[in-house]
């Protein structure tokens, strides 16, 4: 078997209809891309300090360990960005090159590059961007993001730690007045942090202001010493992410200048005359940015996992005609629909990350502009979060049972990623109520269409623009197709089928006379529902026409065609029950997609190997004996416990404790 593995990886490689290498540099963004990406593995994949070298391996480190390594690694991307100083886009590939290796490097630098960054130049003057940007480039500070309380996690209108404005010294006064206020999971804050950004309950004149964001000093820049009045500590041991120093930050009495309240949206003079925000919500608008980073960390952790599962799936013979466990429909008909959300979610990250550009408008946004953008760009990055982080985790699970009994030896990584992704469920929001709070807005949007023909106009094409149509899709009583390879053939008929269940759902999501807890899980069911009809219908609207457009690889446009049909017939199928309910499906309609959706998952099943190839990911980041490029699997398996502290020869511990046991005179010895 072990001969045969690499004969049937480089048979399953052959067998693409595709091109590997062209699929590669559309997934990677481009030719220059794609180059820039393989330079930049070569260089860290030989350095000691980014990519650990044997006979160590990073999965056997300690949290110590981890925590060291990890802001090891940030010290030495940050000298490569000196040394590539002149060419910065080729430095920063080298940054992610290095994410794509460590998701605790990964998280931890984005706390300080992307977080903080985001709430001093999304919500701080001119002034303040200036005064702090260049110290945030350059790491002179290092910061983190103080938002969740022990007692109130993301739930910001409860927080409790307050800033409160003493007019005769120009300050705020922070303080956490409670054990609950004591600011939780506040990533870099535990070891490494010298800044945060804290959002605060603002009081002026003894009254509450409402919230406002506020840059405070935790540590000496030189000794690394606390300022006064300010507690830290690290949160310890977590269940992934052991690189990242999570920490807890209480405060007490801790003072600072009123120049620290970030002022883009809010003003408050030395008099203590205040300018309140146009709205509360511009306040919550960090965590957008937050959530659309969620493509990213999918694309890496799910892609990880999944090429691992895929490579596994071809080289492993079992079964009555020992064959690959690949052709098993257990094994094809799963991890096939969960390959083609990657390159669905993919696809989208382009047209959300325009979508945000026009949001922020390069830090000049308007704000009647802003405001009116900021409730659909969060109803998609709730509701991808939301959907992401749960089939997400269904999908990790699948690929732990498609690997078998080999899925729990930490050497082969699938539990690593597992224990990494576990946060995305939680972390920046709970699902469920980013999912209610995604299907609030639609229920708005669909109400103010059907009582008011009222539909907001926006710059970019809107997740929700099925609204438009919407009293056509509700007109429609049920789905005219009879042939689903009608649909297959012309997707936009799949589209409308998902846009009139999804608008129905709305409808009833409404619940008149409800209470909102009576309908919670049907408003968390059309968030979801609506993110998959998304991320289907911006891929129509690239791969949906029959014919490939110029510019693009035939080859390439024929298998992203079929991956998009895919990932509308999964839709389907996950939501028929949906379409059954409300009448619009046949029973006799159900069954046809399900027949079709297993037939194109098995159509599939020999490009697995190519599509997983063209994540891109080398043998070094997926860091799993069972997933190597070659197919040679079980002889570097072995070879990689044979190199672990202790993997053979007497146990430190067999005269202590084993001898004393085996060394005794039984009866039958007498």
């Amino acid at each position: 078997m072990s001969l045969q593995a690499p004969k049937d990886m480089a048979a399953e490689r052959a067998a693409a209809d595709f091109s590997i290498d062209r699929l590669s540099r559309l997934w990677a963004g481009g030719d220059k891309q794609y180059e820039m990406q393989q330079k930049a593995y070569e260089i860290i994949k030989n350095d000691p300090e980014l990519v650990v070298q044997p006979p160590r391996n990073i999965l056997e480190f300690t949290r110590d360990e981890w925590r060291e390594f990890t802001m090891g690694q940030i010290y030495r991307v940050l000298q490569l960005f000196k040394e590539y100083g002149n060419d910065r886009e080729f430095a920063y590939e080298i940054g992610k090159a290095v994410n794509v290796y460590s998701e605790s490097f990964s998280m931890r630098f984005f706390v300080h590059e992307s977080l903080f960054r985001n709430v001093v130049n999304m919500l701080g003057n001119k002034e303040q961007q200036q005064k702090w940007n260049d110290d945030i480039d350059n790491v002179r500070v290092y910061g983190c993001f103080a938002m969740t309380e022990l007692g109130h996690s993301s739930a910001l209108r409860d927080i409790e730690t307050t800033a409160t404005f003493d007019l005769a010294t120009d300050e705020f006064v922070l303080e956490s007045p409670t054990i609950t206020a004591t600011k939780w999971w506040i990533g870099g804050s535990g070891q490494t942090s010298t800044h945060a950004v804290v959002i605060s309950q603002t009081v002026i004149n003894g009254q509450h202001k409402g919230h406002n964001w506020f840059i405070v000093q935790l540590r000496d820049k030189v000794t690394g010493e606390l300022m006064p009045g300010i507690r830290v500590g690290d949160i310890g041991k977590k269940v992934g992410h052991d690189g990242v120093d999570n920490g807890w930050i209480q405060f007490r009495g801790v003072r600072i200048p009123r120049s620290h309240m970030l002022q883009k949206w809010s003003q408050l003079e030395r008099d203590g005359s205040y300018t309140p925000v146009p709205n509360p919500a511009v306040m919550y608008a960090t965590l957008i940015p937050e959530r659309l980073s969620l493509i990213t960390v999918t694309t890496q952790l799910i892609g990880q996992a999944l090429t691992i599962a895929t490579r596994y799936g071809v080289a492993r013979r079992q079964g009555p005609k020992n064959q690959q466990i690949m052709d098993y429909q257990s094994h094809y008909a799963q991890l096939i629909p969960a390959i083609s959300f990657m390159y669905m979610v993919k696809s989208a990250a382009s047209t959300l990350d325009k979508q945000f550009e026009v949001l922020t408008a390069g830090g000049e946004m308007d704000p009647v502009d802003y405001l009116n953008h900021m409730g659909d760009m969060h109803a998609a990055s709730a509701c991808l979060k939301g959907l992401t982080g749960w089939y997400g985790s269904e999908i990790l699970e699948i690929c732990r049972r498609a690997c078998g009994g080999h899925a729990y030896s930490a050497y082969n990584s699938i539990g690593q990623i597992i224990g990494d992704w576990g946060v995305m469920t939680t972390g920046g929001g709970d699902n469920v109520v980013l999912l209610q709070q995604a299907a609030r807005i639609l229920i708005y949007h669909l109400d103010q269409k059907l009582e008011h023909d009222q539909y907001p106009e926006l710059k970019f094409k809107s997740s929700s623009h099925y609204i438009l149509r919407a009293k056509e899709y509700l007109a429609t009583p049920s789905w005219p197709v009879r042939e689903i390879t009608d649909a297959i053939r012309n997707l936009r008929l799949l589209e409308d089928a998902l846009n009139a269940i999804l608008l129905n759902s709305i409808r009833e999501a409404m619940a008149k006379g409800k209470g909102l807890n009576d309908v919670l899980m049907d408003c968390v069911r059309v968030a979801e529902m609506h993110c998959a009809v998304f991320l289907f219908s911006d891929a129509v609207s690239k791969y949906g026409a029959p014919l490939a457009p110029e510019g693009i690889d035939k080859s390439v446009y024929s298998i992203m065609h079929r991956m998009t049909a895919l990932w509308g017939l999964h839709t389907l199928h996950r939501y028929s029950d949906q379409g059954y309910k409300e009448g619009f499906l046949t029973p006799q309609q159900v069954k046809s997609v399900e027949e079709h959706y297993l037939e194109a998952s098995k159509a599939l099943r020999k490009q697995v190997i190519g599509l997983t190839d063209a994540f891109g990911f080398p043998d070094f980041v997926l860091k799993a004996p069972i997933a190597k490029y070659d197919g040679n699997i079980y002889e570097p398996y072995l070879e990689t416990l044979l190199q672990a502290p202790n993997s053979v020869g007497k146990t430190p511990y067999h005269d202590k404790y084993i001898k004393p046991l085996t060394e005794r005179v039984g009866p039958s010895n007498n």
